[in-house]
């Protein structure tokens, strides 16, 4: 009876974990144990995004479902700054890849807008002006450029009820010249305005 009972109890658990497995996404972001940690649900927030929530708690964003966090670029100083990288991991061809380092920051350094995109610029050898993109409490400063076969798409996005803000670079290394790289290139440009758009302040 003592072991009818243990193999009963054996098979409850051997159910009850295969579900849990079940219910885990066969996403990228999900799959990555890293970047599953910062996904607010296993519920894709809009289709081919998932909601990014900030280890510091400062911010939520739109994040792809294909995408997966370096583990080793990682950095958070308390709920002041947090430095992330990730890889968009959706299968292209050979030519074609993008990436972007994302930083958090909730000091009132922020306040001096054109400091920070000095800044920045010189990060992407930029010498250019900025889009201003005013949306409700916060405002995005937007920028692209092109070095050799690289694009770049850059920008900061500034609360406008505290100091926090988040600086993107998003970089799209692009060997071919043919019609599709530059419709991946535009794309590529749609969705990092998308995920900037889609950041909301705690």
């Amino acid at each position: 009876m003592r072991l009818k009972f243990m193999i009963i109890h054996m098979m409850l658990l051997m159910v009850i974990m295969g579900g849990c497995d079940v219910n885990v996404p066969d996403t990228r972001a999900f799959q990555d144990e890293f970047t599953s940690e910062f996904m607010h649900s296993t519920t894709e927030t809009e289709e081919g995004y998932y909601t990014f929530e900030s280890g510091t708690g400062g911010y939520t964003m739109l994040f792809p479902v294909d995408a997966t966090l370096d583990e080793g670029y990682y950095y958070k100083q308390g709920d002041v700054i947090e430095n992330i990288s990730f890889a968009n991991d959706k299968k292209k061809d050979d030519n074609f890849s993008s990436g972007a380092r994302i930083k958090y920051d909730s000091r009132s350094v922020n306040e001096h807008i054109d400091i920070n995109l000095k800044s920045l610029s010189r990060r992407v050898s930029y010498e250019g002006e900025y889009d201003t993109i005013q949306l409700e409490e916060k405002t995005i400063y937007y920028s692209k450029n092109q070095i050799d076969n690289t694009y770049y798409f850059f920008g900061l996005v500034k609360s406008e009820l505290n100091h926090k803000a988040v600086s993107y670079v998003y970089t799209v290394p692009c060997s071919c010249e043919d019609e599709k790289c530059i419709d991946d290139i535009s794309q590529e440009e749609d969705l990092i305005m998308k995920m900037m758009s889609s950041i909301n302040f705690n």
